[in-house]
């Protein structure tokens, strides 16, 4: 399933070490140094530091919240996921704006980007209106049909009502990292990760437990310290684009004239990532509603199991979603038939990350958890969830990749088409497992590696067999 928020791109460097700053792309027509292990490190690095996003307000919402109470950190998984659900379907909008300015920046047609990127704003702003209003005015109605605790319930509303304000800078935000990394300067992920992280830890130890004069909120709290914080972050974007001048640069905001064929054109590249992101994700809050009705103490382990896949998740969408970008700029450059071994050189690089959070899991997992809750009695009956999502883990670091160079190619009904067939698979083990014989918890976690296994079955016979090498976007 889908955990984290990320975007990606690659940045090109010359043959000669000192001239690397991360900022442009440089085209070299040698062979190998855009694919080598170096540079997928130089365009990692700061994309995995763009790709804490929403990652990194979980994650430190969860240690917040985690000692507040059970009901409180069931209750942050419903609402986070709400959010994430209706942010999701700006984000799959994003990803294809972003697949068209890496394949224009390969093409060497910066004059095309910017007009791309404004038209991305208009429509990433409505999205952002309508979700709102949905958050805002009828989370009570959705969440009173289908959350059984009345506590837990309670306490989503209340997270909400200050978190979905948080929606329209956390939308740009998305717009704007994907415009940077899809031509290859991410060298504003930097700044925009500090902030994100000292606003956001500022807010929570202020407005959550109420320090330094501030109110006590509780979880209330902690959604308005995430939206202050995401605000935060579209300032400092905003002032890193006038102020380096990549907004003259790419003539951004002029929103000279809407194009109704150019909507058309994102939109139908855009729509099957849409729409793969609103069952994937909404598939994976079908997980956890399931889980709330077995019980409050379920829901609480299956948030903090989240929270460390989540965790992991940071670096591996970092390199999914450079996979992406470089996908699509390889094949604007001709060199398609540089893809696969560029997908074989990040899976080993995945692969040996799944290994080595692997490893502190199976020999300090009551010290990870400890991080997000100081209950003891919690944290035991967590390990064996945990233990179970490790095999996710191992699959979901090379499917990932697979399926991100499957839309980086502008395959995007293809990726689709992937998704359905691999949340059927989901949602009838969750029906089985969770629904109608109520298995333990580690048996059902194990829905995650059926999910990635037939997505990376399917997503590398496409790239194996497909005819995907002179797809044009």
């Amino acid at each position: 399933m889908d955990l984290g928020v990320a975007g990606s791109s690659p940045v090109f460097h010359p043959l000669t070490p000192p001239l690397i700053t991360g900022a442009e792309f440089y085209f070299i027509e040698m062979k190998n140094p855009y694919t080598s292990y170096r540079n997928i490190f130089t365009i990692a690095w700061p994309v995995m530091l763009g790709s804490l996003g929403q990652n990194v307000i979980y994650l430190i919402d969860t240690s917040f919240i985690g000692r507040l109470s059970e009901y409180d950190l069931g209750a942050s998984a419903i609402g986070g996921i709400f959010y994430f659900f209706l942010f999701m379907i700006g984000y799959g909008l994003n990803t294809g704006m972003q697949v068209i300015v890496a394949r224009r920046k390969g093409e060497k047609n910066d004059a095309a980007i910017g007009e791309v990127v404004d038209h991305e704003i208009l429509i990433i702003l409505l999205v952002a209106t309508a979700a709102f209003m949905l958050m805002f005015f009828y989370s009570e109605n959705i969440l009173s049909l289908i959350v059984k605790s009345d506590e837990v319930r309670s306490r989503t509303l209340r997270f909400l009502d200050y978190r979905a304000f948080g929606i329209f800078c956390g939308l740009l935000n998305s717009v704007f990292m994907s415009f940077f990394i899809g031509i290859g300067n991410t060298k504003v992920t930097t700044w925009t990760t500090g902030v994100l992280v000292a606003v956001n830890l500022f807010f929570l130890y202020c407005l959550v437990f109420g320090n330094l004069g501030f109110p006590r909120m509780e979880i209330a709290g902690a959604g308005l310290a995430s939206t202050i914080a995401e605000a935060s972050v579209t300032v400092v974007m905003l002032f890193y684009l006038f102020h380096k001048r990549i907004k003259h640069e790419y003539r951004l905001f002029e929103f000279l004239k809407i194009k109704l064929s150019l909507v058309i054109q994102m939109l139908k590249l855009s729509g099957p990532l849409v729409f793969q992101q609103i069952i994937s994700v909404g598939s994976w809050w079908v997980f956890f509603l399931a889980i709330e009705h077995l019980g409050e103490r379920k829901l609480a382990i299956s948030n903090l199991v989240r929270t460390m896949y989540a965790f992991y998740g940071v670096p591996i969408w970092a390199l999914a979603s450079t996979v992406n970008s470089m996908t699509s700029n390889l094949i604007g450059q001709g060199k398609a038939n540089d893809v696969i071994p560029l997908i074989r050189k990040v899976a080993l690089i995945s692969l040996s990350l799944a290994v080595l959070f692997g490893i502190f899991v199976v020999f300090f997992p009551a010290q990870i958890l400890s991080i997000f809750t100081n209950e003891r009695d919690l944290i035991a009956d967590s390990i064996p969830a945990l233990y179970s999502v490790l095999i996710a883990i191992l699959l979901f670091s090379v499917s990932i990749l697979t399926i991100f160079a499957v839309s980086g190619t502008g395959a995007t009904k293809i990726s689709f088409r992937i998704e359905v067939v691999c949340i059927v698979a989901y949602l009838t083990y969750i029906y089985f497992t969770a629904i109608r014989f109520e298995l333990s918890l580690p048996v059902i976690w194990l829905t995650e590696s059926v999910y990635w296994l037939i997505a990376l079955v399917l997503s590398s016979w496409y790239m194996i067999y497909g005819n995907w090498k002179t797809r044009k976007v």
